[in-house]
């Protein structure tokens, strides 16, 4: 069960950074690598139905966006790792921004 409260907030706050106005990703950029970390499996799917509720045309770059977002992360959360994951989720906010509303 809880996985699955663990898999439903990681969506929400994905989501957040894509659909939603969000000027802070520092603030959603710390919980959300602990979800990923703790609930991969949960990660996984949710990076599948972000990529088939688009367009055949955006599929692909959505697919290398959130490829982008773990690339250089570590599975730990330490300082350095989190800043990391903060930098690639401001990188995948804005890559998203420009092929979703071009």
């Amino acid at each position: 069960m809880w996985r699955r409260m663990f898999g439903n907030l990681l969506a929400l706050l994905l989501e957040s950074v894509v659909y939603d106005d969000c000027p802070n990703q520092w603030a959603l950029s710390r919980p959300m690598l602990g979800l990923i970390l703790t609930n991969t499996e949960a990660y996984e799917q949710i990076k599948q139905q972000m990529i088939e509720a688009l367009p055949p045309d955006r599929q692909a770059q959505m697919a290398a966006a959130l490829e982008k977002l773990m690339t250089g992360v570590m599975r730990n959360l330490e300082s350095r790792n989190r800043d990391k994951f903060t930098q690639n989720l401001t990188a995948f906010r804005q890559e998203v921004k420009s092929f979703m509303n071009p």
